[in-house]
């Protein structure tokens, strides 16, 4: 057993999967347990962070360098996404009924700020990570060669791109919303070949979710 354990923690696709798959779980432990939502998202946060500060080595897709101009056009990206995210709420673009976490009805004071603080840093820097490394560098290129490694970031395929815009939307309740947002992303990543401009946009997009929730109290975005 430890052999085989070792031969999969060695293959490429662990720790871009494995972070994503514990992150599921807890979703799912979310759902059964909705009265403590903030503190399992904390656990979440922090258990799904050290994951992939673990394997922060093997990520050599995540090239840090960037010029203003890429980070422009990824802040852009993102700021478009919220834009579509907050606007593209009909009835019939919801999965399921959105859930009203209000933290200040939820949490005691002792843990409300707190809960906020990781609820922000979770969205705004683990989820991105987390979810880019997952769809845009695994996903997207396993989709046209089981040897994904092998297939440069930012490679098109009709096949992928719809694939995995479909997909993520099913992983958001709002799913219109997260096939736009699938969309931008992935052109994004053709136009610009980078996880890691990608990984800047998707955090934009998140950040400002999070402070625009805060501001207005509309928590059906959490």
């Amino acid at each position: 057993m430890p052999g085989k354990w070792n031969n999969i923690y060695n293959q490429a696709w662990f720790p871009r999967v494995f972070p994503f798959a514990v992150f599921m779980a807890f979703i799912m432990l979310e759902s059964a347990i909705t009265e403590h939502v903030y503190l399992i998202y904390i656990a979440k946060t922090v258990v799904v962070g050290l994951i992939l500060l673990h394997f922060r080595d093997r990520y050599s897709e995540i090239s840090l360098g960037a010029s203003l101009k890429d980070i422009i056009i990824a802040v852009v990206f993102g700021i478009a996404v919220f834009v579509l995210w907050i606007n593209m709420t009909w009835d019939f673009a919801v999965i399921g009924q959105p859930g009203n976490n209000d933290p200040y009805t939820m949490l005691g004071k002792g843990i409300l700020y707190p809960a906020i603080f990781f609820r922000i840093f979770g969205a705004s820097v683990v989820v991105p990570v987390m979810e880019e490394l997952f769809w845009r560098s695994f996903v997207i290129r396993w989709l046209d060669n089981k040897n994904f490694m092998s297939v440069p970031i930012g490679t098109f395929s009709l096949q992928s791109f719809l694939i995995t815009v479909l997909l993520f939307g099913s992983e958001h309740n709002l799913w219109l919303a997260g096939i736009a947002a699938g969309i931008l992303y992935n052109l994004l990543l053709y136009y610009r070949k980078s996880i890691f401009l990608c990984i800047i946009s998707h955090s934009v997009t998140n950040f400002i979710l999070a402070i625009y929730v805060l501001y207005s109290g509309k928590w059906m975005f959490w």
